[in-house]
């Protein structure tokens, strides 16, 4: 048991410190981008095509029409 528990506080203490370089290498900005950036925006110009919305006849013109037949 002398030995479990200071084992286990090395490699807790071996896991954190490697997390720390991580976080911090990732933190540090590149050197050089690999490419430069891309910034894709939606033409203004683009609107949804309009609805075709045809008006009804009066009720009573649709009645006529439906006896004209």
């Amino acid at each position: 048991m002398k030995i479990l528990v200071p084992g286990l506080l090395l490699v807790l203490a071996a896991a954190v410190g490697a997390e720390v370089v991580a976080l911090h290498r990732a933190a540090l900005p590149a050197s050089a981008p690999l490419a430069a950036p891309v910034v894709v925006r939606k033409a203004p110009d683009l609107l949804p095509p309009p609805k075709l919305v045809r008006p009804l006849p009066p009720p009573g013109a649709r009645h006529r029409m439906a006896k004209v037949r």
